[in-house]
């Protein structure tokens, strides 16, 4: 049942609105004859929002009255966090107020003396709009619970460290919103070699995350069955257009994938449409791992094509998206430039301080942000 509360100096005037809204069903209604009556009612104590609202879902309120005026009451109620959506309803006997009433929070108005049909419009008016506020937010709380409890799903999937004596592997996984459309994977198959997977749906929020987390289900499946660059990047592709290849709109993701082989010091990789990975040899110019095909998803049968490095002494790469390194207004490349320079200067690091650091090149937070940095001593 709805509650409505009069505020009003004048007695008659409380009486008078009272038996109108009774007489049309409205029957949860409380009265205040001061702002601070009304005060007490609402438990705002000192100016200060209470933690929960009143049960209060309209406020019918007097402009002119001795001590605090409607006006000022109606500033102060709208001040609190609780009641910054309550309809207020000014009652008044002349407009000379009307434009600092509205600038106070007021929705709507009342003359006084008016047909009893032109108030029970307004307050019907205003009751609809009260409860669809209340559906409306009850519906954002839905929402954001389930967008919490996504979240917590897509980072209970994300692989762990590895600390062993020949690769560590540690990563950052920033979301813009709730849930990402980044995701990151990595196995080690045997102690001399690892499998290490970055992709990036197009796209954001809800859309992108689904696309993300039904590729991750399938990765078990695909890289711990295949390793090779090549094949791991055909099954990809294959189960992509399985599942979305025949939506109108195009579903793909870019990705990187390095096969790690510790005992001969080789990295095998695909990168398709990703920005390029970096590797990092001690006191020598990072190597890009630069694309060497297509986004996956966009075509049936795309090119398989790897590339090979090979590293001598102790190494670091880095994997991330370009949420990292790009900046409105400013060309990728001179992000992965600074991303260049800036990681070169804190080769020194140990593997998760250096993840660490390399947050603080992130510009906003308007894209999901992943990074992964691979030790090999």
């Amino acid at each position: 049942m709805m509650s409505i509360l009069i505020v009003d100096d004048s007695r008659l005037n409380l009486v008078f609105l009272q038996n109108v809204l009774d007489a049309a069903g409205y029957k949860n209604i409380q009265t205040a004859s001061s702002a601070q009556e009304a005060f007490d009612i609402l438990s705002i104590r000192d100016q200060l929002s209470p933690r929960k609202a009143a049960a209060i879902d309209l406020i019918l309120l007097d402009i002119v009255m001795p001590g605090i005026d409607g006006i000022e009451a109606c500033r102060i109620i709208k001040s609190c966090t609780v009641y910054q959506d309550l309809p207020i309803i000014f009652l008044t006997a002349d407009r000379i107020h009307f434009k600092e009433a509205f600038n106070a929070g007021g929705m709507d108005f009342i003359e006084k003396g008016g047909p009893d049909y032109e108030l029970l419009a307004r307050v019907q008016s205003a009751i609809r709009l009260k409860k669809e506020m209340d559906s409306r937010k009850v519906r954002e709380e839905k929402v954001h619970k389930e967008l919490q409890l996504a979240k917590h799903l897509q980072r209970s999937v994300l692989s762990p460290p590895i600390n062993e004596t020949m690769i560590r592997v540690h990563s950052s996984y920033l979301q813009s919103t709730e849930v990402s459309g980044d995701m990151l994977y990595w196995k080690m198959f045997d102690p001399q070699h690892c499998g290490v997977l970055l992709i990036d749906v197009s796209g954001h929020g809800i859309s992108a995350a689904l696309i993300s987390m039904s590729i991750r289900s399938l990765l078990d499946g695909i890289v711990g069955v295949v390793k090779e660059p090549h094949l791991v990047c055909e099954e990809l592709n294959k189960k992509m257009r399985a599942l979305f290849g025949k939506n109108r709109r195009a579903a793909y993701f870019t990705a990187i994938y390095l096969f790690i082989d510790l005992e001969r010091k080789q990295i095998e990789y695909f990168n398709a449409g990703h920005p390029p990975g970096l590797l990092f040899l001690k006191d020598q110019y990072p190597t890009q791992l630069t694309g060497t095909t297509v986004p996956i998803g966009i075509q049936n049968d795309m090119k398989l094509d790897t590339a090979i490095v090979t590293y001598d002494t102790p190494a670091r790469i880095v994997l991330y998206t370009d949420g990292l390194v790009e900046k409105p207004g400013v060309s990728i490349h001179a992000g992965i430039e600074k991303l260049e320079h800036y990681a070169q200067s804190l080769y020194y690091l140990e593997n998760e301080a250096f993840v660490v650091k390399l947050e603080r090149l992130i510009q906003h937070r308007k894209d999901d942000v992943c990074i992964i940095s691979i030790e090999l001593p």
